[in-house]
């Protein structure tokens, strides 16, 4: 619009000068009427110039407005960026945020957890025991194997006879629940494992429920003590499957061959008066988690402490034993008397009776019976002194090498040293002889007497 209006005005200014030069050549203009010409033009190119200073000065308004408006674009812009950018922290704070209290939520479920997991393990005993060996038999066998052993069968061999796991906790004195279990690995788990399972170097040696009734829970013959639910390991004999418990190394032909080692079923433990307690039990039968026939057999114990020195304690099992066989049963009598001869001096001793109704054929009975005598010598509270001897009559062959009748002798010395309260080891030299030759020398040579020299270290917790 400005530059129209100059382009207008030039026209103007044109036809100014055309009325000026006419009037020059008019002679019947006058001065007074050319003056007012003059004066009109005058007026005229005074605001002429006057437009076109304004229109070059709203050029450069114009010019400055729209630097600014790109000034302020930029700046909007700029600011746009800064919004997006705080919002995206924001929005990663609030993130962060949310992550965070979820993290603490699940540290404190898992607070709760250990918490509670702790406070139900508060009663909780952990202990156990690993057990190695190194057995040399003097005959040298070529078969490398200890005839008539439980455990240390591997003959000149170092061993790790057992590992043990064992979790317990017992019932409140007020009354409650318990429970125990061992867990038993090595070479003796596969001794051990019940018939039926799987023969490897595990066993669950023992799992149960332990209930106690609250004190006022009598009997009207005494007083009910504790009821066991699940597998446990027998009441039968002076020796036991854990070694540290045990006064030698080997274990005796009575614990291997005339007793079984654990049970499954329910045992209940009672005291009749002071000094005088039992044990009665309902189980599957020998060494069975899975009962071989449909009748059960029955356990029953009396214990006696006559003093402080002096204790007696005669258990018993009756209940048909062979497999798919209900009628055919098996009887056990097992009697163990420890006496504190002295501070330093105890003996003990254990003899058990075994009948097998129909074991070798219908009508046809069989029986096993042993004794075993231990004197125990402790010289210091470090060091003992042990002394085994026992003899086991296996008539039938029906316990120790199948078919093969026999009397079995042995003599064992137990050299036990305890360094510190967490280590037993011994020095054990054992001589075995049968009245039938049984122990093999090389593939072509069997006699009738074997002798081991052992070493044992147990570290128990």
């Amino acid at each position: 619009m400005i530059v129209s209006g100059y382009a207008q005005g030039k026209v103007k200014i044109r036809h100014y000068f055309n009325n000026i030069h006419l009037l020059k050549k008019g002679a019947g203009m006058s001065i007074a009427k050319m003056c007012r010409w003059i004066a009109v033009l005058s007026s005229f190119l005074f605001g002429f110039y006057s437009g076109i200073a304004c229109a070059d000065e709203g050029v450069e308004t114009t010019k400055a407005l729209l630097h600014r408006i790109d000034a302020l674009e930029q700046k909007v812009e700029s600011l746009n960026r800064k919004l997006e950018v705080q919002s995206t922290l924001e929005a990663t704070k609030i993130g962060e945020e949310i992550v965070e209290k979820k993290v603490q939520a699940a540290l404190d479920k898992r607070k709760d957890v250990v918490s509670q997991t702790i406070c139900q393990l508060k009663d909780t005993t952990l202990s156990g025991f690993v057990d190695t060996s190194y057995t040399h038999t003097l005959q040298g066998p070529d078969s490398r194997v200890n005839t008539a052993r439980v455990f240390d069968t591997e003959a000149n061999n170092f061993n790790v006879q057992a590992a043990e796991l064992v979790l317990e906790k017992l019932p409140p004195d007020e009354g409650g629940v318990g429970f125990r279990t061992d867990l038993y690995f090595g070479q003796d788990a596969e001794v051990i494992t019940p018939t039926g399972s799987s023969r490897d170097q595990f066993d669950l040696e023992q799992a149960y429920i332990s209930l106690r009734p609250p004190p006022v829970c009598n009997l009207p013959f005494g007083c009910w003590k504790w009821l066991k639910i699940g597998k446990f390991v027998t009441m039968h004999g002076a020796e036991v499957i854990e070694a540290k418990d045990n006064w030698n190394f080997t274990r005796s032909i009575l614990f291997g061959y005339a007793i079984p080692f654990t049970h499954t079923g329910l045992r209940a433990g009672y005291t009749l008066c002071n000094g005088l307690d039992g044990y009665v039990g309902i189980v599957n039968g020998w060494d069975n988690v899975k009962d071989n026939n449909k009748t059960k057999s029955v356990e029953a114990a009396l214990g006696w402490t006559a003093t402080e020195k002096l204790s007696f304690n005669l258990a018993g099992m009756y209940g048909p034993e062979q497999t798919s066989n209900d009628h055919s049963q098996r009887a056990l009598i097992d009697f163990i008397t420890t006496y504190k001869l002295h501070p330093k001096w105890t003996l003990m001793l254990n003899a058990d009776y075994g009948h097998d109704e129909d074991v070798i054929a219908p009508g046809k009975n069989g029986a096993w019976s042993g004794v075993a005598g231990y004197v125990k010598y402790d010289m210091t509270d470090k060091f003992s002194l042990i002394s085994r001897t026992e003899f086991f009559s296996d008539r039938q062959g029906l316990r120790v090498t199948s078919g093969t009748a026999q009397d079995l002798w042995e003599t064992t010395f137990t050299a036990e040293l305890r360094p510190y309260k967490d280590l037993i080891t011994r020095l054990e030299y054992r001589h075995d002889a049968s009245s039938s030759n049984i122990f093999s020398r090389n593939t072509s040579e069997i006699t009738g007497r074997q002798d081991t020299i052992g070493l044992e270290a147990i570290y128990a917790f």
